[in-house]
């Protein structure tokens, strides 16, 4: 329930049971890695100490705690019994450190690459793996047993290292190559900085940057300028020199400004930034419902799987608390449900024809019907949240809100089989209470009943990915949109136009919808169509 993080580790590797191969006396629960469980302890409990460790043992205090775990010789007190007993002691006690070890690497992944710490102890650990015959031996067939093709996700190829001869910690951690690849603390993005005369300063900087460096790359040191980020409605906020990562935490339609702190209260929002004039109704009612819906999926299988499961923990306990972190991948995967969601609207409220809208609603309630069915759910609640809007629904009958169902959403995902999109907000809002309603300490212990409950919540991305996605098959011709889109109301506006739009353009399509995110503006847009 609670215990200082070194006792935590020595419980947890005390209590584990390896038989004389090195083998788990308990299997791993399904679709999880195969590794550390035994009778006393359940593989649940390793793992949820690997997923929150960081909360309350960072790796500059894991690592030697693990290093002391793991004996170059016999302790005081271990020194009974005959040799064959002591030498047996020795092994046991060195391999649960090493088999621990390779779950938090296999865990975590490159994400480790990225931490110096972890780094030099994995070098440190590997040169004293390999002083021991026995144990190295049984960790190389360990690994070339683990050498098998592994199924691709999203449909595109995966790729594991080469194995050579010599030991790797990393050597059985995928590389997932794909459209859309995970971003990572060193990796650069790119920055947009506007002046208040509208020029745009474009800079392409490490995603962790702060503030102050970011200021250091534009302005002369000492200068009176500050940054700011803006939204579509004009609410600004100055952001702190130490502020890091602003560009991948912006939210839909906001944008960053330099300029003088006397101009701040002066700056407003960007034309760009008050999202379209003119809807794609048009546009829309030439794809397929099905192929608009496929397409949403895929990339959301993209943004989903380009997310650590880890960086729940780090948006929820705050990046800041975990030096090297980054967010931007899980952020891309929220701002993504907030841009389907505001789409939905900005579709409706932006179609100025009676019989078009309502062919429209049509569409995006079939959109929703085929994301329910691919267990797309975060893009479902999306569309169904979108419809449920206050400027829509006073445009037509009102919508039942699913987010005020979560019990029905809690049952019907327990019945669904992996791999599925979870709802992303509403795991967030779980992980939330869970961290606002126990503390991170008992009495200068560790909580360690609060890391359960969420590993627990953040187990649930892994268990969604546990099998790999293969996209859908989109629809082939004319008759089957036909048939697919039936009985909704069919306008023609363009003679000339293409009966199907082609995949591609559908694709180019969903990933950079155009929305109106200020809620002002759409109710007066509802307003003027119907009053």
């Amino acid at each position: 329930m609670s215990g200082s993080p070194e006792k935590i580790l020595e419980h947890l590797l005390e209590k584990v049971k390896l038989d004389t191969n090195g083998n788990d006396t308990i299997g791993g629960s399904p679709g999880s890695p195969s590794g550390l469980v035994g009778p006393c302890v359940p593989y649940s409990c390793v793992s949820d100490f690997l997923l929150t460790h960081k909360i309350f043992m960072a790796s500059s205090q894991l690592c030697p705690a693990l290093l002391h775990q793991y004996p170059p010789t016999l302790r005081e007190g271990r020194r009974r019994g005959s040799e064959q007993e002591k030498a047996d002691y020795l092994f046991g006690a060195r391999q649960k450190v090493v088999k621990l070890t390779g779950q938090w690497v296999l865990l975590y992944g490159v994400l480790l690459k990225d931490d110096r710490v972890a780094l030099d102890f994995l070098e440190r650990l590997k040169k004293e793996v390999a002083l021991d015959g026995r144990l190295s031996a049984i960790l190389k067939d360990q690994l070339r047993e683990r050498r098998r093709p592994r199924v691709s996700e999203n449909g595109y190829q995966s790729l594991i290292k080469q194995q050579s001869q010599q030991f790797d910690w990393f050597c059985n951690c995928e590389e997932p190559v794909g459209r859309l690849q995970s971003i990572r603390a060193q990796d650069k993005v790119l920055y947009e900085i506007f002046r208040p005369d509208n020029n745009c300063i474009t800079l392409l900087l490490p995603v962790n940057t702060s503030v102050q460096e970011v200021l250091s790359a534009v302005v002369t040191p000492g200068s009176d300028y500050v940054l700011v980020k803006m939204n579509s409605m004009g609410d600004r906020a100055q952001l702190k020199l130490d502020a890091t990562a602003v560009s991948s935490g912006l939210g839909l339609n906001e944008r960053l400004f330099l300029c003088s702190s006397s101009q701040v209260e002066r700056l407003g929002p960007l034309k760009e930034q008050q999202g379209p004039d003119q809807g794609t109704a048009d546009m829309l009612e030439q794809m397929c419902s099905k192929d608009v819906a496929v397409q949403l999926t895929n990339y959301d299988w993209e943004l989903f799987t380009a997310m650590h499961e880890v960086e729940l923990i780090y948006y929820i306990f705050g990046r800041s608390k975990f030096p090297g972190a980054t967010t931007a991948n899980l952020q891309s995967v929220v701002r993504r449900f907030n841009e389907v969601q505001y789409w939905v609207v900005t579709e409706v409220c932006l179609c100025d024809d009676l019989l078009k809208r309502a062919a429209l609603l049509k569409k995006f309630v079939k959109i929703a019907s085929v994301l329910k069915e691919q267990k797309n759910l975060n893009s479902f609640f999306a569309v169904m949240l979108g419809l449920s809007n206050s400027a829509v629904q006073r445009l037509y009958k009102t919508w039942e809100d699913p987010s005020r169902n979560h019990r029905a959403y809690r049952l019907a995902v327990a019945k669904l089989s992996p791999p599925y999109i979870p709802f992303m907000p509403l795991l967030l809002k779980d992980m939330t209470f869970i961290h606002e309603g126990n503390k991170n300490y008992t009495d200068k212990l560790v909580n360690f009943e609060k890391m359960r409950m969420t590993a627990k919540t953040v187990k649930i991305v892994q268990e969604c990915r546990s099998q790999p996605y293969v996209p859908s098959s989109p629809t082939k011709g004319l008759a089957d949109r036909m048939l697919l889109e039936a009985p909704a109301i069919r306008i023609s506006t363009n003679s000339d136009s293409p009966p199907c739009r082609s995949h591609s353009n559908i694709r180019q399509y969903v990933q950079h919808l155009n929305v109106i995110d200020n809620q002002r503006r759409l109710t007066e847009l509802s307003r003027a169509l119907e009053r």
